[in-house]
């Protein structure tokens, strides 16, 4: 069975600018989201939609409420999607070549109008309907109703792939994300927030002394 790597999204594969959006909401009110969107534990709002348990209607109308947000419905979303920016050329093609020797598998804590935001990206930017074209699988918080750094959303994708343990790496720019996988058993490695793939993923496992997995993800 081909070793296993397990990604996060947002400030990995696809870069992330959360004052983008904070900003863009400054622009229509004074109420200030900042320490809404902290990593790991957001606003109680956020995770609700971020585990399907509310609609996107339901999540924009009460954040309309919340932040006294006067304008249209469509700005609040499109200040929501400001944080999304392109996933780098770079970072697809190095997603292609991992795919040759590793199975990929994304986890993601995401909303639906996230997915709809950065899937329209991914086609136009790069002519790919979806990341399920480029993962063996692909796991959404809000289509799971469970989110990191919940232990048993490690476990279901543990069970559900039959991951050997040994031969499985995780790769998250949340420290809370990773320590909760690491009590798994799951080899773990905090990720920089943003940088590009290649050159950090190589970084990463020759500084942990991954062997099994550098030649691959070499690009040789």
């Amino acid at each position: 069975m081909r070793p296993t790597i397990i990604f996060d999204l947002g400030g990995v594969i696809l870069p992330l600018n959360t004052e983008a959006t904070r900003q863009k909401i400054l622009e229509y009110t004074n109420k200030d989201i900042k320490e809404w969107m902290q990593f790991g534990y957001p606003h109680q709002l956020i995770q609700k939609f971020e585990m399907g348990k509310i609609t996107e209607k339901e999540f924009f109308e009460e954040l309309q409420d919340l932040l006294s947000f006067e304008k249209d419905l469509y700005y609040l979303k499109e200040a929501w999607n400001a944080m999304l920016l392109a996933i780098p050329k770079e970072n697809i093609e190095f997603l292609h070549h991992l795919s040759k020797q590793y199975r990929l598998i994304l986890l993601s804590n995401t909303c639906e109008t996230h997915i709809q935001c950065f899937e329209e990206m991914l086609q136009q930017k790069h002519h790919i309907e979806s990341l399920e074209l480029l993962f063996d699988k692909v796991y959404y918080s809000c289509r799971m109703g469970l989110r990191k750094p919940d232990a048993k959303l490690f476990q279901k994708i543990v069970k559900e792939n039959n991951l050997d343990l040994n031969h499985t790496v995780y790769f998250d720019d949340t420290i809370d994300h990773i320590e909760s996988a690491k009590k798994l058993g799951i080899k773990s490695y905090l990720y920089p927030s943003n940088e590009l793939l290649k050159n950090t993923l190589n970084n990463l496992l020759n500084s942990h002394n991954e062997s099994v997995l550098i030649k691959a993800t070499s690009g040789q």
